[in-house]
């Protein structure tokens, strides 16, 4: 099992057969919980499923490294 699949696990139970996790800021070294989503395969296309949940992560990121400058 790869490390965010093991993160997921660890917090969350065992993942469902045929669902994905993925690091949703794109950084695949990433593996905080907040940074990981757990979605099904077969959805289309899972860019489009996790896009605002990146966008909303780097907006995070931005404003917290603004904060500690």
């Amino acid at each position: 099992m790869n490390p965010r699949r093991e993160a997921w696990a660890g917090r969350h139970g065992p993942i469902p057969k045929g669902w994905v996790v993925h690091n949703m800021n794109g950084d695949m070294g990433d593996n905080r919980l907040e940074n990981l989503a757990c979605i099904p395969r077969k959805t289309g296309n899972i860019s489009e499923v996790i896009a605002p949940y990146r966008a909303r992560i780097r907006r995070l990121e931005l404003q917290l490294q603004k904060e500690t400058l």
